[in-house]
């Protein structure tokens, strides 16, 4: 089921919604639970039902490894390794079968040259955000940070729909707590209002603005993946604009989930806060998906970079050596990793490389300029020289992970390069032509860059798990902040009409609902 859908916003939410906080106001907190996690699991099983039984048995075994783990005593520490090792292997073999199984073969195949036929895997929705979150909650309990409570807050954790289908991918330690938390009756009538309004924001972002980005990229890529040579302008003017649908695409879906989370009383994290006014793409990758960056700093790079941090110590003088094998080395791993997560194809090792260059070669700059710094601050021109890098080299990256093959992404990067001339007879690929596709991208790129994006509009009312620790962060040039009156209320209603009225013209699902 889609969050952007008609029967998601008038069946499935308002009934979701008055089912829960009935419950809770006859006091009874197992029944709550049980009614959200039943609701979740109808959501998930909406759009695929054939998967429901691999979502229930991939969280009953987890279940299962994860109370073994808390049951196992500290001093029993080969039992321990063993059953977090045992889930890991479960976790990430579940994962590789349903999602890279077919890509492996095929490569085999190709470098081989045998003919290993296997039956075409499906993709299960959401596989790739779950089995993160259960990897994440298994470590948590092994390092004794939380513990498992009752299988009905476990399975409500692990089904909430707001964060089940595309993030963000919640610790146990955030949502847990708040689910085993009695709601107060007082607080519902504000908490539906203030998530309704997140929501119908998201919504806008992906219907109205997201959407329409689409009628300008789509076009351009589907053209080159049928032969037709771009010029330079029209490929970086195409790859701008899927910038912008991917951009708000899921700065919208996190912003619903976000929303909808609240309806219940319950706060998320942030996963998105305007990363193209970053600086540096180390600090994008901070403020672009940060919960999956929080999962790879956590549990990938930091156990990489540990040992090989003592492994250079031991074994390097000199300063560029420590850092390469210490630093740079799993950031650029750890970036691979990334770009493998979103897809199993070659397009997706090529984005991860690109990204994984960047960050490496941000950290290098960094540490070799280090004490230049010191002496003498950056000035504004070479801070705004950094961001407009940052933004064009986000821009490059965009293209493999858009591009149907590695194919159409070399042939994309060619015209962007101006292989195939700098102007060409492009306007009449896309809607109302180059100066529909110019005014689009402008308003596009002016509200990314200027405007508060939706967790600092609702700064009032604490929209997001620790905001305290991201309100200064990237702060607009113009803000605009919301407060609970008549105006604002009819500024909301129209986001939300807007944005249901866009539903009209075709509901594409989120891009991050693929991975």
């Amino acid at each position: 089921m889609l969050f952007n859908s008609i029967v998601f916003i008038f069946g499935f939410l308002p009934v979701t919604l008055a089912g829960y906080w009935l419950l809770a106001a006859t006091g009874r907190h197992r029944p709550r639970l049980i009614w959200l996690a039943a609701a979740s699991l109808f959501f998930y099983g909406y759009w695929a039902p054939r998967y429901v039984l691999l979502l229930v048995g991939a969280m009953a075994v987890n279940y299962v490894l994860a109370a073994a783990l808390q049951r196992s005593p500290p001093d029993a520490a080969r039992r321990r390794r063993y059953v977090l090792t045992l889930g890991v292997l479960f976790n990430v073999g579940l994962l590789f079968y349903f999602k890279y199984f077919n890509f492996f073969i095929n490569n085999v195949n190709a470098l081989t040259g045998e003919h290993i036929m296997i039956a075409r895997i499906a993709l299960p929705l959401a596989i790739s955000f779950f089995t993160f979150q259960k990897i994440a909650l298994l470590f948590d309990i092994y390092r004794g940070k939380v513990t498992l409570g009752p299988v009905t807050e476990y399975a409500t954790f692990v089904l909430f729909f707001p964060q089940l289908i595309a993030g963000p991918i919640v610790h146990y330690s955030e949502l847990a707590p708040q689910l085993a938390t009695r709601p107060r009756l007082n607080d519902a009538t504000r908490n539906i209002l203030i998530g309704l309004v997140i929501f119908a924001i998201g919504l806008f972002k992906k219907t109205v603005l997201a959407d329409s980005a689409a009628l300008y990229a789509t076009p351009l890529f589907d053209a080159v993946g049928d032969g037709t040579r771009l010029d330079l302008v029209s490929a970086w003017l195409g790859a701008a604009s899927y910038t912008l649908q991917i951009y708000f695409d899921f700065s919208g879906y996190s912003d619903m989930a976000i929303g909808l989370a609240r309806m219940f009383g319950v706060l998320l994290p942030l996963n998105f806060h305007s990363p193209l006014r970053s600086g540096n793409m180390a600090e994008l990758w901070r403020r672009w998906h940060m919960t999956l960056s929080r999962f790879v700093m956590s549990y990938i790079f930091q156990p990489i970079s540990m040992p090989l941090a003592r492994f250079a110590a031991e074994r390097f003088r000199r300063p560029w050596a420590f850092l390469a094998v210490s630093t740079l080395a799993p950031t650029f791993l750890s970036m691979i990793i990334i770009g493998a997560w979103h897809g199993a194809a070659w397009n997706f090792f090529i984005f991860g490389a690109m990204h994984g260059s960047y960050v490496a070669a941000y950290e290098a700059w960094s540490f070799f300029m280090k004490k230049r710094r010191k002496k003498k601050p950056q000035g504004r021109g070479s801070i705004a020289f950094a961001h407009l890098l940052t933004v064009l080299c986000f821009i490059a990256a965009v293209v493999p992970f858009r591009a149907a093959n590695v194919h159409v992404t070399g042939e994309f990067f060619a015209a962007m390069l101006g292989v195939n001339g700098i102007v060409g007879g492009w306007s009449g690929m896309v809607p109302l032509g180059a100066g529909g596709m110019l005014t689009a991208l402008a308003i596009g790129w002016l509200i990314v860059f200027f405007l508060p994006n939706t967790q600092q509009f609702m700064t009032r009312a604490e929209p997001a798990l620790e905001w305290s620790k991201w309100v200064k962060v990237g702060p607009p040039r113009f803000w605009i902040r919301w407060q609970p009156t008549l105006g604002w209320a009819i500024v909301a209603g129209a986001f939300l009409f807007f944005g249901i009225a866009f539903i009209m013209r075709g509901s594409p699902v989120f891009l991050y609902f693929n991975f």
